[in-house]
């Protein structure tokens, strides 16, 4: 599965930091095609390919995480799931 997601939070290079050191999230989807386009200083969206749902659920709900997005305000406002086009 392919998501897209809006994620919020206090500043945008902080989670962006975080965001890039976290090696675990390459355990849940294909971080090859991982990509983030930055809205502003305060939210972004994330597009996550090959997603294990199952995996992501997991990782979202780790010590790391769970503090983390309470530590940065993070919140994922939207979440929507894709598939390519088919030609």
């Amino acid at each position: 599965m392919n998501l897209v997601l809006k994620v919020t939070f206090d500043n945008y290079d902080e989670w962006r930091a975080e965001f890039d050191s976290h090696e675990a999230r390459a355990e849940v989807c294909d971080e090859s095609k991982t990509t983030v386009g930055k809205i502003d200083d305060k939210s972004c969206i994330v597009m996550l390919y090959d997603v294990d749902m199952e995996g992501l659920q997991k990782l979202m709900s780790s010590d790391y995480l769970v503090n983390l997005m309470e530590k940065m305000n993070i919140k994922n406002e939207e979440m929507h799931s894709f598939e390519p086009v088919q030609a």
